[in-house]
């Protein structure tokens, strides 16, 4: 635990820059119009579409994603910075706009999901940026992150927002 708690608090320093971050103990929402980025944390969980989550599947790896999330100019956009992944390994990363429901897909393409792919480099760290219009009727977007499984529909290694940005 306190390793997460020192990742994230590392890479808010980094996203603050010079100047002082504060946080403080709660629910992590931005107000709407906010003036920074909100910190998005993930977890080895696999995610339905509508951010429930799949029973009895859980994580095998150690990568170590944040994403800061804000919306610009009537976009949101997510920056997602990753450590620790597999070196040189292509990573699926899907921006997912709620409400929707679990039946529906979020495939690349799909209304509200954008969808990109983050190489990592040979350290296993990587970064990349998904920016889509906000869709009608959106509320708010989250994050997943996954490394294709070739054998079967489960991903090989799967991350995904805890929390959903509330636009």
């Amino acid at each position: 635990m306190r390793r997460t708690a020192r990742t994230a608090a590392a890479f808010l320093a980094a996203v603050c820059g010079p100047a002082l971050c504060i946080s403080t103990p709660g629910t992590a929402t931005a107000a709407p119009g906010a003036a920074g980025p909100e910190i998005l944390p993930f977890t080895q969980t696999w995610r339905r579409c509508d951010h429930s989550k799949f029973d009895y599947i859980g994580g095998g790896y150690y990568g170590r994603p944040n994403a800061a999330v804000r919306v610009e100019g009537g976009e949101v956009v997510a920056d997602l910075q990753f450590a620790t992944g597999v070196p040189n390994t292509p990573y699926d990363v899907r921006l997912i706009q709620v409400p929707r429901s679990s039946a529906q897909t979020c495939n690349p393409g799909d209304p509200g999901v954008a969808a990109t792919t983050m190489f990592t480099d040979g350290a296993g760290g990587g970064s990349v940026t998904v920016r889509a219009p906000i869709a009608p009727g959106a509320t708010g977007a989250w994050l997943s992150m996954t490394r294709p499984n070739p054998l079967t529909q489960t991903p090989l290694e799967f991350y995904t927002s805890t929390l959903v940005f509330e636009f």
